[in-house]
């Protein structure tokens, strides 16, 4: 085999490992970003929690079942809490929307609507609400 063939083989193996590892990388990243999101999810902060107290703080059954009810409420509190939040951000949003849009041109307008309906987006995903759990307008 001749210096220029090795060379390439050389390099073909290790551009295959490049490609390999980019690919992985990106792969990764968006399995990632997943997870942080749904570890940020505000919707799951109790859900697991009940089963979690049993076995690190070693519950009694008597005390899981007086706790257990204790944890929905405030979950519940907190899912009304949220709700209440968005409803009252969205409020702001329109608003905000409507006296941008008095000032632009027809033209200007959907991107406008465009651009305040990414931010609802952003907004509804950080607290971890659905389309269907979308407050009505």
């Amino acid at each position: 085999m001749n210096g220029v063939l090795r060379w390439k083989i050389a390099f073909l193996v290790l551009a295959s490992f490049v490609a390999g590892a980019a690919t992985g990388a990106f792969l990764i990243m968006g399995s990632a970003k997943d997870e942080m999101r749904h570890q940020r999810d505000p919707l799951r902060w109790f859900t697991n929690t009940p089963d979690r107290w049993r076995s690190e703080m070693k519950l009694t059954p008597e005390q899981d079942q007086k706790i257990r009810p204790i944890l929905q409420a405030i979950d519940t509190e907190l899912a009304n809490r949220r709700a209440s939040d968005l409803r009252e951000t969205e409020g702001i949003l329109s608003r905000g929307e409507d006296r941008i849009a008095a000032i632009l041109t027809t033209d200007q307008r959907p991107l406008l609507h465009h651009t305040f309906e990414q931010r609802r987006q952003r907004i509804r995903d950080w607290m971890g609400v659905d389309d269907q759990q979308r407050p009505s307008d």
